[in-house]
């Protein structure tokens, strides 16, 4: 088994401040872990560089208007809001960071690896189509599966979003697309304050986005239903051709910015169960992309445990609790649409 890592030292030169959260440490400890672990630029794990992402494939994502804002505050170091800041070379490092994520989908979708991990930065999960906030500028992981459907017509995707933050923009950008399934574990109340059960789609994608809000404190058993109550059943009926995952690592208990209390292993058992799935429905087929995670411990730890998972270790399952009471509101959302 080959899992692809899509990393380039340029994504250390994203310059956040100091003192912000979505700092190049991140990466740097993610990096330490795997090394520790034999798993970075060996046989079984190597390392490739991106090219940037050209702006025509950001545009089938986000606005003209909106991409070419993206450069002028750039070009002049106006922040998109208070969180997410920009400086001169911000514009060059968001596409560079969405053709990490390209590069990613493109090798997994050929058959080159079984999986990819596309190490990048800025990350992007809150892009919108036409605007940005929550550390983001262009929704990587949304460039990607677009790029791989105009080029291969990939039919049926399906993303799994693990930040505990709601991907608001993943969300926005697929809320109409059948061809996009879009499920979301992620805590509330938190910022960005959206990702509420009834938002399922709209139009021809009503029924394609299913949203399971976390309550503070919920840990791995809480987590293990979800998976196997709301991520595997869907997955099953869906068929995806492709897998996408948000692999965002700050519901940790260890994260300094929420409240939920995933172990390091977890992740671990959650991606083995992700790559469990795309071996039955669509040939190993998996693309993660990094988002969140602001503990350097727990994202040395984590992403480890991730990406053994990825090369094919498994690693036991927490203890099941019943299902919180958002997973039963979801059922009753899509009981039209799915069988949960």
């Amino acid at each position: 088994m080959k899992t692809l890592l899509v990393y380039t030292p340029r994504y250390l030169e994203h310059d956040t401040g100091w003192g912000h959260p979505e700092r190049a440490e991140r990466l740097n400890a993610i990096i330490d872990g795997l090394e520790r672990a034999g798993l970075w630029d060996s046989p079984s794990t190597p390392v490739r560089q991106p090219k940037p992402a050209k702006v025509g494939d950001v545009r089938a994502v986000h606005s003209a208007e909106y991409v070419e804002l993206v450069r002028r505050l750039s070009a002049s170091e106006i922040p998109i809001d208070g969180d997410t800041p920009t400086r001169k070379q911000t514009y060059e490092l968001a596409l560079l960071s969405a053709g990490g994520a390209i590069e990613g989908a493109r090798a997994a979708w050929r058959g080159e690896v079984q999986n990819s991990f596309a190490l990048v930065r800025p990350p992007g999960h809150h892009a919108l189509r036409s605007a940005g906030g929550g550390f983001c500028y262009f929704n990587n992981i949304a460039i990607a599966i677009r790029k791989i459907q105009q080029e291969f017509g990939l039919k049926r995707t399906l993303i799994l979003d693990f930040d505990a933050h709601h991907g608001n923009g993943t969300q926005d950008i697929f809320f109409e697309d059948p061809e996009v399934f879009y499920i979301s574990f992620h805590q509330s109340p938190l910022y960005p304050g959206t990702g509420r059960v009834d938002e399922i789609g709209v139009g021809e994608g009503e029924g394609f986005t299913a949203n399971v809000p976390m309550l503070p404190e919920s840990g791995d058993a809480e987590y293990r239903t979800a998976i196997e109550d709301v991520f595997v059943p869907l997955a099953e009926q869906f068929k995806p051709e492709f897998i996408a995952v948000s692999a965002g690592f700050d519901a940790h208990q260890r994260d300094p910015l929420t409240s939920l209390l995933l172990s390091s292993e977890m992740y671990g058992w959650m991606m083995g169960v992700v790559c469990d799935v795309a071996g039955r429905l669509c040939k190993h087929r998996v693309l993660v992309v990094l988002e969140g995670g602001y503990d350097l411990q727990a994202l040395g730890e984590s992403a480890t445990y991730m990406v053994k998972a990825m090369q094919g270790e498994r690693f036991d399952a927490p203890k099941k609790r019943k299902a919180p009471p958002s997973i039963e509101r979801l059922k009753h959302a899509l009981r039209e649409y799915w069988e949960l």
